[in-house]
């Protein structure tokens, strides 16, 4: 059974075309596209309609992909952007007559959740993860172990960087974590998003993103600050040449590693894993459990 998800994120949207045969998911399509839903949104509490626009574009590609590869069970969810937006139910409504996609709304706390059982089932870990979710909109650090800890912060690299925090600032935002730190040192810090992917593939100079050669890499504090030293000397026309970086994702890098190092150091975490399973895998995994919630592109 071919299963479909759709990510639609402040920074990106993302499809994940996939199988799952004998308890393992095997992926047949991955996209991406920066289409940077989130721009000018935390000054006017909308989506405009240059975002709209190029949404739409890739989630058309994106339908006309699904359709291409006969998937009957898919789901599209939107996050953080479309949470805060007034004009959402016009986005919605968009997607849906132009793209035959009903997009769901999902909560922070869904967001996150999905996130963790994509990276509960995409790593082979020792103890059970805190994961931490970095998108262009919000923050989630999620651990489930016994009891359930859930935590969403209100930055992301995307609204950092318009509303051009300082380190100062970033640290005093996610400066409240820092009273668990006693209670997560049996459990690695796992970061999904493409900060930290981008990390990675920074790190090995990809000409090409390749997922088996950064999914569950482990980058430590000192290699981070290094990258982040590389690119804050560089010119912003340089960084969007730079091999493992995408163009589209150099003006909001910068912030994006200030937020994952405040969180490390909050924690005292001296070095982090990377997996490129998240949202994304969590959502097909949740169809092929309850596939009745979205065949045929239902909610």
């Amino acid at each position: 059974m071919r299963y479909a998800a759709i990510d639609i994120g402040t920074n990106s949207c993302r499809l994940l075309i996939a199988e799952i045969r004998e308890g393992r998911l095997f992926p047949l399509c991955k996209k991406i596209k920066t289409t940077r839903l989130g721009e000018g949104l935390e000054a006017s509490g909308e989506i405009s309609f240059g975002a709209v626009k190029r949404a739409v574009c890739c989630l058309q590609e994106f339908k006309s992909i699904v359709d291409k590869y006969e998937v009957k069970i898919y789901q599209a969810v939107a996050t953080s952007a479309i949470r805060e937006a007034s004009n959402r139910d016009e986005f919605l409504s968009l997607a849906e007559n132009r793209c035959g996609l009903l997009v769901k709304i999902i909560s922070g706390e869904e967001e996150a959740w999905l996130s963790y059982w994509g990276v509960k089932r995409g790593l082979d870990l020792k103890a059970p993860p805190l994961v931490a979710d970095l998108g262009g909109g919000s923050t989630e650090l999620i651990l489930r172990n016994g009891e359930q800890f859930l935590i969403s912060l209100p930055i992301g690299a995307v609204k950092a960087t318009e509303s051009n925090m300082s380190p100062g600032q970033i640290e005093n935002a996610v400066a409240k974590i820092s009273k668990n730190r006693e209670r997560f040192t049996r459990n690695p810090l796992v970061f999904v998003g493409g900060t930290a992917t981008s990390l990675v593939a920074i790190k090995k100079s990809l000409q090409e993103y390749r997922s088996d050669l950064v999914h569950g890499q482990v980058l430590t504090r000192e290699e981070i600050a290094a990258i982040y030293s590389m690119l804050e000397n560089m010119p912003l026309v340089r960084r969007r040449e730079l091999p493992g970086l995408q163009p589209e994702r150099a003006d909001i890098i910068l912030q994006g590693i200030l937020i994952l190092v405040a969180i490390m150091d909050a924690l005292g975490k001296k070095e982090i894993t990377v997996s490129d399973s998240d949202l994304l895998e969590g959502i097909v995994w949740q169809l092929q459990e309850k596939p009745a919630v979205a065949k045929d592109g239902g909610q």
